[in-house]
C-alpha cells in the first residue's frame, strides 16, 4: 500500500482530472451509451468530469443516498442560475471549467463571467490571495496550485481593463490567458502539417483562426480554445523544477478506471468482430473501441487524441540506464520534456555515481569542464578577454559548462552519447587556453611550483597540476604526491595561526 502511494505522490503533472481518477469518486450523469466516439465529445466528456467529480470514496460511503441528494440539491440552490459553473460553456471564463469540486463548492465565486467589472476581478483577486494563505497544508497542495495559476489570470484580465480605462482609443491584446498558457494569435503560415493539441484536427491557417501558447507552443482552434483541459506545460516545470526520476511508473490501466488520464474518455480494447453461424455470416454490434496508449514518461494511459505516438528520449532512462532509445510519449509529457531538455537540473554524480565509471566519456567530460572552472577565475576579470566577448562567443548561452562540473541537461547527456558536447568542450577549452598564455593579464597570474622551485609557470588547468581547494596555490602533482598530498602554503597558515594565538594567549595570560 506505502509503493502505491508513493507512485501517486510521486506523479506530480497529471491534472485534476487524473487525480479524480486516483482518489476520487466521479460524479456524473452521462449515460455509456450517451457517449460519443467524436474527438471533441470525447474532450468535452473529460471537461465535464474533471469539474464535476470531487467527493471521496470514504465520504460516499458515509453519506446515505439520501443524504447525499439533499446535499446536492442544496449546492444547486446556492449557485445562481447566472453563476458560470451552470451556465454554457462557450460563455465560461478560461480555465474555470477546471476548478477543484471543493473550491466550486466553498468558494465558486472566484470564478466570473466574461463582462465582470474591475472591482468584481479587485474583489476576486483579494478573495483569491486569501484563500492561498490559508490553503499551505500539503493535503491541500491541488488547490493552492489551482489559487495560483487562477491568480495570475485574474491579474492578467485586471491589467487589460485598467489598460481600456485608462486609454478607450488603445487596442487590447490578442492574448488569452488559459490554464497557464499565453495563447497568441498565430499568423504564421508553415509549409508542413499543423494539428491542434485539443481536438488532434488540422489546422487550415488559411481558413481557420488558430492560436500558440508562447511557454510551450501548444496550438490550438479558435473554436477550441475554451475547452482547452491541458495545465500549461511551462506551468508544470516552474512547479516542480526537475523530470521524472522513475523509469515508466505505471499505475495500471484499472486504477485509472479505464479512462484517459487527461481528457477522461473511456478506454476499452474490445473491437467488432463477424460472428458466423450455419455458415451465415453475421455482423455483430459495433463496441465502442479507443485503444490505451501508454507514456513512457508519467507511466499513465491515453487515449488517441491526447497520444500521438510522439518519440523522444526519457530523462529518467538516461540517469538510471544510459539508455537513450526515444520511447512513446504523450503530449504533455512531450511538451515537458522540450521546455527542460537544455535547462542544467540533473545532479547526475548524485543520482547515479557508479555511471562516471562505466561511461568513459563522463568522466572525460568531467575532466573539461572542471578545467573550464578553473579559466572562469582567469577571463572573467581579464579586461582584454571582455572586450573580445571571448567567453560569450565561444560557451554561448551553455555557461554552466564552465561555472559547474556536477549539472547536466537532457541536451548535455545527449551530446556527451553523440560526441557533439565533448568536440565543443575541446574547442572552448583550446581557445580559453591561448588567450590565458599569450595575453598579459592572465598570464601575469601564473603560479610556481614552491615544492621544486622550478622557473616552468603552471596554471590550475594544466594536466600535470593540482590546485589546492583551500588555498588555490598550485604545484606540480608529482611534487604533491612526494609531500603526502599536503599543501605546504595550508601547513604554514596553520602554523601561523597557531603561533599568533599562543601569543594572544600569553599577553592575556601577562607572561
Amino acid at each position: 500500500m506505502q509503493a502505491v502511494q508513493s507512485i501517486k505522490d510521486g506523479i506530480w503533472n497529471l491534472p485534476s482530472t487524473v487525480n479524480s481518477f486516483l482518489g476520487r469518486e466521479e460524479m456524473t450523469n452521462t449515460a455509456p451509451e450517451d457517449i460519443d466516439t467524436s474527438d471533441n465529445n470525447n474532450n468535452n466528456a473529460g471537461i465535464e468530469n474533471a469539474s464535476n467529480g470531487g467527493e471521496t470514496d470514504d465520504d460516499i460511503a458515509d453519506n446515505s443516498p439520501s443524504e447525499t441528494e439533499a446535499e446536492e440539491a442544496a449546492l444547486e440552490s446556492t449557485v445562481s442560475i447566472n453563476s458560470p459553473i451552470l451556465c454554457d460553456e462557450n460563455d465560461l471564463l478560461s480555465g474555470s471549467h477546471a476548478i477543484p469540486f471543493a473550491l466550486i463548492k466553498e468558494e465558486w465565486q472566484l470564478v466570473l463571467d466574461c463582462d465582470a467589472s474591475i472591482p468584481q476581478i479587485e474583489s476576486a483577486i483579494t478573495k483569491c490571495k486569501d484563500l492561498v494563505l490559508r490553503t499551505s497544508s500539503a493535503t491541500e497542495t491541488e488547490n493552492r496550485n489551482w489559487l495560483v495559476r487562477h491568480l495570475i489570470e485574474l491579474r492578467h484580465r485586471l491589467k487589460e481593463l485598467q489598460d481600456v480605462h485608462d486609454d478607450p482609443d488603445t487596442v487590447p491584446t490578442g492574448m488569452k490567458v488559459i490554464l497557464g498558457h499565453h495563447f497568441v494569435a498565430h499568423k504564421s503560415y508553415p509549409k508542413c502539417k499543423v494539428y491542434c493539441d485539443h481536438c488532434s484536427g488540422i489546422v487550415w491557417n488559411v481558413m481557420q483562426a488558430s492560436y500558440r501558447c508562447s511557454d510551450c507552443s501548444f496550438t490550438v482552434h479558435h473554436k477550441c480554445i475554451r475547452n482547452v483541459i491541458r495545465i500549461c506545460a511551462h506551468v508544470i516545470t516552474a512547479e516542480h523544477n526537475s523530470p521524472i526520476e522513475c523509469i515508466c511508473p505505471e499505475i495500471g490501466l484499472a486504477f485509472q478506471k479505464y479512462t484517459c488520464a487527461e481528457c477522461g474518455s473511456q478506454l476499452s480494447c474490445n473491437d467488432s468482430s463477424a460472428i458466423g453461424c450455419f455458415g451465415i455470416e453475421l455482423k455483430a454490434e459495433k463496441l465502442i473501441s479507443i485503444q490505451p496508449r501508454l507514456c513512457d514518461y508519467s507511466g499513465l494511459y491515453y487515449c488517441s487524441v491526447c497520444h500521438w505516438n510522439d518519440t523522444i528520449v526519457i530523462p529518467a532512462r538516461i540517469m538510471n540506464n544510459w539508455d537513450f532509445k526515444p520511447r512513446k510519449v504523450c503530449r504533455a509529457s512531450l511538451q515537458q520534456i522540450r521546455l527542460l531538455y537544455k535547462r542544467p537540473i540533473i545532479d547526475l554524480e548524485q543520482k547515479n555515481p557508479r555511471l562516471f565509471a562505466l561511461v568513459s566519456k563522463l568522466s572525460i567530460t568531467k575532466r573539461f569542464r572542471q578545467k573550464l572552472q578553473h579559466m572562469r577565475r582567469y577571463l572573467t576579470v581579464c579586461r582584454i578577454a571582455e572586450e573580445l566577448r571571448l567567453v560569450r562567443e565561444t560557451i554561448g548561452s551553455r555557461r554552466h559548462l564552465m561555472q559547474s562540473d556536477n549539472m547536466y541537461s537532457v541536451a548535455d547527456l545527449v551530446g556527451i552519447e553523440n560526441g557533439t558536447l565533448l568536440n565543443f568542450l575541446h574547442t572552448a577549452h583550446g581557445a580559453f587556453e591561448r588567450h590565458i598564455r599569450n595575453c598579459l593579464i592572465c598570464s601575469g597570474k601564473a603560479y610556481i611550483c614552491e615544492i621544486c622551485n622550478n622557473d616552468e609557470v603552471i596554471f590550475p588547468f594544466d594536466d600535470d597540476a593540482v590546485s589546492c581547494a583551500q588555498c588555490s596555490s598550485v604545484t606540480h602533482r608529482q611534487c604533491q604526491m612526494r609531500k603526502k598530498m599536503q599543501c605546504q602554503k595550508c601547513v604554514r597558515l596553520r602554523v601561523r595561526e597557531q603561533r599568533l594565538l599562543n601569543e594572544i594567549l600569553d599577553a592575556a595570560n601577562g607572561n
